[in-house]
């Protein structure tokens, strides 16, 4: 700020003189760092590459220099038993944060890191936030038939009466998938059958039933191939052979 100083003396004619003054307004560190805001979520899909790039965090200073020069860092916590340090990393200078592992989400779906940010005043002055790191689901796991059970290789044994009328319930393909949501969501079909005009399977629950009488030209063992193909993209499958014994005779 400049100020300017008038004296002026009582004289005819007055006299006056100028003295301006310039006030040079010196920072104190009084201002804390303040976060953009102060929860943050981070979105990241799993099977990331070890040392990527995951998030970034801003903040801001309203003092100027060295008061207003900033630094980041991570504050110490747990993650599964182990320490935060082994699953993130941050950049001091610029607030970006790191993978320090890559992150399965079948295993870990989401935790938090403290951020600190502190200014470089005397006294430094700090201010914290969260970021809330939330693991997506990538399709990487393949759907797992559970029932039947193969008893040779991957050929599960059944039997149906030869006197099975349509709209019987022969047997029921039951499957489950690591994934979630979409990714996890199961379809069953046939891949292959002995007669496809015998049976039919249910897309949604794996039920297979009769259609038609089973007839003496019919072949004593019905061979069906089901395949159980997940929702993800791309879209990843399990077989299951079964091969059913008819019983019985006319």
């Amino acid at each position: 700020y400049d100020i300017t100083i008038t004296c002026m003396d009582a004289g005819r004619p007055a006299l006056t003189s100028r003295k301006t003054i310039r006030v040079e307004v010196t920072d104190i560190n009084d201002n804390s760092p303040r976060f953009s805001r102060p929860v943050y979520t981070a979105n990241v899909l799993e099977n990331n590459v070890i040392g990527a790039s995951i998030f970034s965090v801003t903040a801001f200073d309203s003092d100027v220099g060295e008061n207003a020069r900033l630094n980041f860092s991570i504050l110490e916590s747990h993650v599964q038993n182990s320490s935060i340090m082994y699953y993130v990393s941050i950049n001091a200078a610029n607030g970006v944060i790191y993978a320090q592992r890559s992150f399965d989400f079948e295993r870990l779906k989401n935790f938090q890191i403290q951020i600190q940010v502190q200014d470089s005043g005397a006294p430094a002055l700090t201010s914290n936030a969260s970021v809330n790191v939330v693991i997506l689901d990538q399709n990487d796991n393949a759907p797992v038939i559970i029932h039947p059970l193969p008893e040779y290789g991957s050929t599960a044994m059944e039997s149906i009466s030869r006197f099975a009328e349509p709209g019987y319930l022969v047997v029921k393909i039951s499957a489950t998938d690591a994934d979630a949501g979409q990714n996890a969501r199961l379809s069953y079909q046939f891949f292959q059958a002995t007669h496809l005009n015998i049976f039919t399977i249910s897309a949604d629950t794996g039920e297979i039933w009769t259609i038609r009488p089973i007839l003496s030209k019919d072949a004593s063992n019905q061979r069906l191939v089901v395949v159980v193909k997940d929702n993800g993209i791309p879209s990843l499958s399990a077989t299951v052979t079964i091969v059913l014994s008819v019983i019985g005779t006319d």
